[in-house]
């Protein structure tokens, strides 16, 4: 099983090295940069103690990216923020897209890369806190993308919701149901959890169903009771 979990990793770092490349000499980067940041970038996806942050998350990203990209002013700036937007993470930091963003700008600086579309990736990034609706445009895009997971099979979201407590495993549980459940209530609570037609469509219903069931099982009515299905 492990010799497995290797390849799969090894396979994956892979394909993200192919794309990354793809994208910067795309965009008409220094090929020894473009390495040694895609390097970088992939080794710190998946650094512990991520489990869900990671570059599986990464890649379902991208592949959202795909689909819709041909509606984007702008889907290569779309395509760094997303790259970088939890390249820094670390569950006990309230600042890591603020970090995130800082390194993306140092990379897209020494690139050589127009300043408007640096700025463009920061605020993209800092938009993924999810403190707030995305503002417009192509914003709207990245937080739907970042937020697909919230629509998927129920399979895929228990095993999300599992490993996002695997990386808050250091939070007391009552305290954890507290917020984790706080934070579920807040996107159900919202219009609309997806801001663009194209996700709305597809993941607004099951998202919405995910959600509510979530905070069933961690609010039961009896109490709460800790448990290690989360």
């Amino acid at each position: 099983m492990m010799r497995r979990r290797s390849w799969s990793k090894i396979h994956r770092h892979a394909e993200l090295m192919h794309r990354w490349k793809a994208l910067c000499q795309g965009l008409g980067l220094n090929a020894r940069l473009a390495h040694l940041q895609g390097q970088g970038l992939i080794n710190s996806w998946d650094h512990l103690p991520r489990h869900y942050h990671d570059t599986t998350h990464l890649m379902a990203c991208l592949g959202g990216l795909d689909q819709v990209k041909n509606q984007m002013q702008d889907p290569n700036a779309a395509e760094l923020a997303l790259w970088f937007h939890d390249a820094i993470y670390w569950p006990r930091r309230k600042d890591n897209e603020e970090r995130s963003a800082q390194w993306a700008a140092q990379f897209m600086t020494t690139a050589g890369l127009p300043v408007t579309q640096r700025d463009q990736v920061v605020r993209l990034i800092l938009e993924t806190k999810h403190s707030a609706r995305p503002s417009q445009g192509d914003a709207r895009f990245v937080i739907d993308i970042d937020l697909g997971i919230l629509g998927q099979n129920d399979a895929a979201y228990k095993a999300f919701e599992r490993n996002v407590r695997k990386e808050y495993r250091w939070v007391p549980w009552i305290d954890y149901v507290k917020r984790r459940s706080a934070v579920l209530q807040s996107f159900l609570d919202r219009p609309r959890i997806y801001s663009t037609d194209w996700f709305r469509e597809r993941l607004e219903t099951q998202a919405r169903s995910n959600l509510q069931r979530q905070i069933e099982l961690l609010l039961p009515p009896l109490g709460i009771t800790d448990t290690t299905r989360f």
